[in-house]
């Protein structure tokens, strides 16, 4: 008996381990690709440096600043999540959580008003390689986004369901991702529209 629970332990231990280690690999490998873009983007500016500015000067900076506000407190009221359930208070961490959801929902309206306006204004990807890369950094980082909330709903559902171990890991494991999806855009956001 005794053997089987340090058994249990052991395994539960290594589960915990490679969770952990996966999330890290993978953030690094999305790290490394948006990296790669960022390059790009700053190689194609060099080539071009009136047609980005021009281009920059018709983001809505207002739209981009707020969204990187709701980010920023929507990954402090994760990882304040994260605190309560280590503490053992979980209806702070819920709460913490559906504010963290809604600011998420909240960055993706914004995110596509922005969109909606620079289509209906004539931006165009085609003969436009800031327009190509903003909307090709901005998409990929919305996809990021809607995958973090639904990470963070079915983080959310299992641990209303049950609060245990393996739901305060699963957490920490959305919330390393929450924060990196909070990240890029900290750096996207002057990247695309405040530098000139």
């Amino acid at each position: 008996m005794v053997k089987y629970r340090k058994s249990a332990v052991i395994t539960e231990h290594l589960s915990e381990e490679a969770a952990n280690s996966g999330v890290w690999i993978f953030v690094t490998i999305d790290m490394i690709i948006f990296l790669l873009l960022f390059v790009v983007f700053l190689t194609e500016r060099s080539n071009d440096i009136p047609l980005f500015i021009s281009s920059q000067l018709h983001l809505n900076v207002t739209i981009g600043f707020i969204n990187t506000i709701i980010l920023i407190t929507s990954s402090w009221l994760v990882a304040s999540s994260i605190q309560s359930f280590r503490k053992n208070v979980p209806h702070n961490g819920i709460r913490s959580l559906n504010l963290a959801l809604f600011l998420g929902f909240l960055f993706l309206l914004f995110k596509l008003y922005e969109y909606t306006e620079k289509i209906n204004s004539g931006a165009s990807i085609i003969g436009n390689y800031f327009y190509l890369l903003y909307f090709t950094l901005t998409f990929l980082h919305m996809l990021h986004v809607i995958g973090g909330i639904v990470g963070l709903f079915i983080v959310r559902g299992n641990l209303i369901r049950s609060f245990d171990r393996k739901a305060l890991q699963s957490i920490e494991v959305v919330g390393i991702y929450w924060h990196m999806v909070d990240l890029l855009w900290i750096i996207l956001f002057p990247l695309l529209y405040l530098l000139r």
